[in-house]
């Protein structure tokens, strides 16, 4: 009898009869065990179904030393996933649990018991025993959901994917969406890609995955994000001045990881929805030693669903391709396709002293299309951009001795972006118009970790990076054919110290510095982060630090991604000075087992910020506060997200930035029903500057809501939206598979969401947010 293929191979592990156990037919043997044993026998057919006694047990979970109730913990049986579980009518309910089950329980701050079904049955009040937890080492789990943390010490939001739980709108995995819900972290133009870090644009942002830094903002044209979920294990998110380690932006951070370990099985995954097909695999190779990981996702060629529709509506609209923006991929001369491909190879050595890992990325996008005119002497457009960005890094970190580790990475990243527009009449070209920016980037990091101390810990590394920019512009009707191309060598090191005071004050102070060779410029930029610890539920937290950015692009007053003008990007020069940013922030985190409050209130400048329109050089400026208040029920999970922010630009004189929202309200409910999750969250956002522009609008374009003759306000209306998601969970245990179906839906009443002004000459005056969105998936692992 194949036991695996029915139950968990640790409920056969502990079933035993006695040597003497003996029965003189199949009835009465089958009679014998079940006294023996929790198991019972099923007949079907000519066989029999062995299945095991299961019982709901109810017990209490207490402290130890005082006794105190405690009000949620954490189990998992048979190794199988780790749940939350709140009292109810304050007793603790598990069903269909087995005596023969191994039972893991745990709650924060406490040491996790091992317990067996049968002692659970025999027990109805668990005592746990405080664990010590140094303040460095606190992190708050499930502070959106489960497998989204944050980290006292240095302020970060730290992302789990591998056992994140579900949020409203979003089931297929997209990282860009997810990042969306954290305080302080919004998509002003509605494209999950676009994210804003209170004030710093998208590109202001450190985004990278595996030490391989990626120039643009994801899939069709930032609406998508062009990272798979399956593959990346960890996300770093910073909203705050960075640690010492992190340099070349003056925004936010977004650090993904790949897994380093090496798996006990090889696993694999599927996933299907109506954008794109995935597949990933996870292998081992070597016992202990050696895996390769390997993920890819393609759109399908040549087919459309109301998801993609809506994306292509968002991404083309006030262009040439709006009028047929519906029909992408049902025809030959409408083709939007994107793929992305992971791999990666981990080796650790037979001392588990040194590890190695090799990671590869390519991330490509391609467009053509052919817009045919109405009459034979109109002009036949057709557009074709290429988006190819691949990565490579090289990893090697030693465990030289208890306290001392070093690592030593390489990485390269090449983006090329080739955009070429061209106009036909009578099959003459009366127009082209060809863009081509490629970037090099390669890195030499080297880092070193001492712990001198269990409250003392030093950090050190050495960077240098070659930048090397490559533009090529070509334009018929003007007789521009011209390339440029820039190159720069920076060089990079940071010393940071970390020190922890009896666990109740954390310092992490440090310098991150530049050196800009092509103007033999030093940048010094030091930074500081402090936690304080008022009782095990209530921290202060603040932060201050300055940084340098020099890859970089120029400021444009629209959301407009499909101007590939405005995604070039630029090293300093005569014309562009480096970036250089300041924040700083302060504010505070209330914890218990049901509430999660955090409170931050931030500044933040940047300087030298260059126009696209003039060149001017600039200021871009933000203040605000983050608040988030959350409240854990049995099964439901509620919060509410609040940002009062003012960001200002300054070229000539000072205005709101044209991305400025002074209000941005969440609330988010999930509903956890065992294998069936639902999730609602509304958002409500204020209106954004009106900026005219200076392009004469379309007259045949609709004013916009509730002004029916003109814009009297000096900003649209408000935004706001409804979004939803569900998902189920199902196990087929005869062949160790787990299938979960999942639907989201974006906009659920559709409101017709203004953003700005279009400040081109397009077809269209206002460019809207995304429409009703639904998206099917079907995720298979096994």
């Amino acid at each position: 009898y194949n036991s695996s293929t029915i139950f968990f191979y640790t409920f056969f592990k502990n079933i035993y009869l006695k040597k003497d156990f003996n029965c003189n037919s199949i009835v009465n043997c089958i009679s014998a065990i079940e006294k023996q044993l929790p198991v019972k026998f099923e007949k079907k057919g000519v066989n029999y179904l062995l299945l095991p006694i299961r019982k709901t047990v109810r017990f209490n979970v207490v402290e130890k030393d005082t006794n105190e109730s405690i009000a949620s913990i954490e189990y998992q049986i048979n190794q199988g996933p780790v749940n939350v579980l709140y009292q109810k009518n304050n007793v603790f309910e598990l069903k269909n649990i087995s005596p023969l089950d191994f039972i893991k329980i745990s709650s924060y701050f406490y040491k996790t018991i091992e317990i067996t079904g049968a002692d659970l049955l025999q027990t109805p009040t668990l005592k746990l025993v405080s664990d010590q937890i140094h303040l460095d080492e606190i992190v708050l789990n499930g502070y959106l959901v489960r497998g989204i943390d944050s980290k006292i010490s240095d302020h970060s939001i730290q992302i789990n994917t591998e056992s994140m739980g579900l949020l409203a709108g979003e089931t297929d995995g997209d990282i860009f969406n997810l990042l969306s819900y954290i305080p302080g972290v919004h998509s002003p133009s509605g494209k999950s890609g676009n994210l804003n870090f209170r004030g710093s644009t998208y590109d202001q942002n450190l985004v990278q995955i595996d030490d391989i830094p990626i120039y643009h903002s994801g899939h069709f044209l930032g609406a998508i994000s062009p990272y798979n979920s399956s593959i990346i294990t960890n996300i770093e998110v910073q909203r705050n001045a960075l640690p010492a380690k992190w340099g070349g932006r003056v925004g936010g951070l977004i650090n993904m990881t790949t897994s380093n370990k090496i798996p006990v099985n090889n696993n694999y995954q599927i996933v299907l929805n109506s954008v794109f097909a995935g597949t990933t695999v996870n292998s081992k190779l070597i016992e202990d030693k050696l895996s390769l990981s390997l993920a890819a996702r393609a759109s399908y060629p040549g087919f459309t669903s109301p998801k993609l529709q809506a994306i292509s509506n968002l991404i083309f609209q006030g262009s040439r391709l709006e009028p047929i923006a519906s029909d992408i991929n049902n025809s030959d001369n409408f083709i939007f396709e994107f793929y992305d491909f992971n791999a990666k190879l981990n080796y650790i050595s037979f001392n588990k002293k040194h590890r190695i890992t090799l990671s590869f990325i390519d991330i490509q996008n391609n467009l053509d299309t052919e817009n045919m005119g109405m009459n034979p002497d109109d002009e036949t457009n057709s557009r074709n951009i290429e988006l190819d960005n691949w990565g490579v890094t090289g990893k090697w970190k030693a465990f030289l001795t208890e306290k001392f580790t070093s690592e030593v990475r390489i990485s390269k990243s090449n983006f090329d972006l080739l955009s070429i527009s061209e106009g036909f009449v009578s099959n003459s070209r009366s127009r082209l118009e060809e863009f081509d920016n490629t970037i090099s980037d390669t890195r030499i990091i080297t880092e070193f970790n001492y712990e001198h101390a269990p409250d003392l810990n030093l950090e050190a590394g050495y960077t240098i990076t070659e930048h090397k920019l490559v533009r090529r512009e070509v334009e018929q009707e003007n007789n521009i054919n011209s390339r440029g191309e820039q190159r720069a060598t920076v060089h990079s090191n940071y010393l940071s110290f970390q020190k922890n005071w009896n666990d109740k004050l954390i310092i992490n102070f440090g310098f991150h510095n530049n050196y800009y060779l092509p103007t033999g410029t030093f940048y010094m930029n030091p930074r500081f982060k402090a936690s304080y610890a008022l009782n095990n539920s209530f921290y202060f937290k603040s932060s201050v630090g300055t940084s340098n950015q020099f890859i970089q692009k120029k400021f444009v007053n629209d959301f407009d991604d499909f101007n590939i003008a405005n995604q070039q990007w630029f090293l300093p020069n005569r014309e562009i000075s480096t970036l250089n940013g300041s924040q700083a922030m302060v504010g505070g985190i209330f914890n218990t087992s049901k509430w999660v409050v955090d409170v931050e209130l931030y500044t933040k400048k940047i300087n030298n910020i260059t126009n696209r329109g003039d060149n001017q050089q600039g200021n871009l400026s933000s203040s605000g506060i983050n608040i988030f208040i959350k409240r854990k029920w049995n099964k439901l999970e509620t919060w509410v997200s609040y940002a009062l922010s003012n960001t200002q630009t300054e070229f000539k004189n000072n205005r709101d930035a044209f991305f400025d929202q002074a209000h941005i309200l969440n609330l988010t409910g999930i509903l956890n029903l065992n294998k069936w999750k639902v999730a609602l969250s509304w958002n409500y956002a204020s209106g954004m500057p009106v900026i005219m522009s200076n392009q004469p609008n379309n007259p045949n374009d609709p004013p916009p809501p509730n002004n029916p003759n003109a814009i009297f306000s000096d900003r649209f209306d408000a935004l706001h939206q409804l979004d939803f998601s569900t998902s189920y969970s199902f196990y087929n245990t005869a062949k160790s598979v787990k299938t979960v179906i999942g639907l989201s839906i974006l906009n659920v009443y559709n409101q017709d969401n203004i953003i700005n002004i279009f400040q081109n000459d397009s077809m269209s005056t206002f460019r809207k947010a995304s429409e009703f969105a639904p998206n099917l998936q079907l995720n298979v692992f096994f």
